[in-house]
Order: structure tokens, then C-alpha cells, then sequence
């Protein structure tokens, strides 16, 4: 069979309203918004230069619809996950840094609130990690057993006169690894851990740990330490929820 001869010429917006399928509102609404954010070379930042840029960066997105989409409608999202996806997924082409970053906040740290927690957490606390008055991590992987849940070593027990879950590191391989937002900016954490009520296991649950105070500060009974500057990531171990 003989092949056409290619056009000499291809039109560019004929093609990206083919590459763009659904959603292309949202494609072009995204690519205006990243053009008009600070987009400097990053290479010879210092990683608390290039950390607090993709910060402000990220406050721009809040005041967008694209972290908002993915979420419920009655806490202020948009009850839009293809929309979500897409507009996380555009943020790969302008910075992969910033990708990351909403990520942990928008897609793993709020959405394991969404989908773990009660109606007292998504009215607590959706709200405000929607707009990143509350910015959050998602402390599942441990040094010595990766993203294995089932074997995490955490613990998570409950104390009935105190009311609290004391959450507890045993040992360094049970310590949270390369935990994304908590280097710098993350004020609370989705905890992983086995739950321990009247000495008994009851398998893995996902706990709210408070990790900073507002102003920054480091909480009692928690450590972070910091994993350089090709991670946005952190080491964390463990305190009282």
C-alpha cells in the first residue's frame, strides 16, 4: 500500500487539540497558569532557596481550581477526579519539583483523609488542605521495609486513661523514610502504623500526627531529619497523636 506524503506543514493547534482529548479546557487553563509563575533556572539555587520557591508556587495553585478538583464537593472541591489527575499531570511538563509537591499535599496526603477518614476529619480538615492553610505529609514508607504496609514496624497504641494513640518508632528501620513535605513545610502527617488496643494487634490504620507547630517548630516527641538535596523528602520518627 502507498503511504501519503506527509504535509509539509503541521498545524500546531490542530495536533494539540488531538493530543489534548478530554479536558482541554483545563489543559489550557493549567498552561496559562504555570506561565505566569516564577520560572528561573533552579540549578544554582540552594536548596532552601529552591524549596521556598516551589512554596510560593504551590500558594499560586491553591488559589486555582486544579488542587480543589479531586476532592468533595461539600468541603469545596470539585468532584472531578479525571480533572484532578489532568491537572496534576500538566504540572510534569513545567516542573517536576512542584509535580511532586502538590502530589504529596493534594493527592496523597489529602486524599488518604478523603478516603480514611470519618466526616469529622473532612470537616476539620479538607478545608484547609485544599487552600494550604494546613500542609501535610504521607508517612507510610519505613527505612527497613519500604512501602511493604503489612510489615510496617510503627506502632500506633491506644492509651485509655490519656485518651491518646501513642504513636512509637521501636527501632531506625521502623523509622518513616523519604516522606515528602516534611523537610521544611508539613505541619501534620497520615501515619501508617500497627494498631495496638488492650495489648493486641489490630492490623494497619492510618493515623493524624501532628508533626510542627504553626509557627514551624518541630513537635515533642517527634525528630526529622533531613535527606539532602536530591530529596524533597525527610526521615521521621515517632511521638504522641
Amino acid at each position: 500500500m502507498e503511504i501519503p506524503p506527509l504535509p509539509k506543514e503541521i498545524e500546531a493547534a490542530a495536533v494539540t487539540a488531538v493530543l489534548d482529548g478530554r479536558w482541554p479546557e483545563l489543559r489550557r487553563r493549567v498552561r496559562a497558569e504555570l506561565a505566569g509563575m516564577d520560572d528561573r533556572d533552579t540549578d544554582n539555587l540552594t536548596t532552601e532557596e529552591h524549596r521556598a520557591l516551589v512554596l510560593d508556587q504551590m500558594r499560586l495553585l491553591a488559589a486555582t481550581d486544579g488542587p480543589r478538583l479531586g476532592f468533595a464537593r461539600e468541603y469545596g472541591g470539585g468532584d472531578d477526579i479525571g480533572g484532578s489527575v489532568i491537572a496534576f499531570a500538566m504540572l510534569g511538563f513545567a516542573d517536576l519539583s512542584l509535580m511532586v509537591k502538590a502530589g504529596v499535599q493534594w493527592g496523597l496526603f489529602g486524599g488518604a483523609i478523603q478516603m480514611l477518614g470519618t466526616r469529622r476529619h473532612h470537616e476539620r480538615h479538607l478545608p484547609d488542605v485544599i487552600d494550604l492553610t494546613l500542609p501535610g505529609c504521607f508517612a507510610m514508607t519505613e527505612t527497613g521495609h519500604g512501602s511493604d504496609v503489612q510489615v510496617l514496624r510503627t506502632t500506633a497504641t491506644y492509651d485509655a486513661e490519656s485518651g491518646e494513640f501513642v504513636i512509637d518508632t521501636p527501632h531506625q528501620s521502623a523509622r518513616k523514610d523519604y516522606i515528602g513535605n516534611a523537610a521544611r513545610d508539613g505541619r501534620m502527617a497520615v501515619v501508617f502504623a500497627q494498631l495496638v488496643t488492650d495489648g493486641e494487634r489490630r492490623g494497619v490504620h492510618a493515623l493524624l500526627v501532628p508533626i510542627r507547630h504553626p509557627d514551624g517548630t518541630v513537635a515533642p516527641g517527634v525528630s526529622i531529619d533531613d535527606c539532602g538535596r536530591l530529596s524533597a523528602g525527610a526521615c521521621a520518627a515517632g511521638g504522641v497523636a
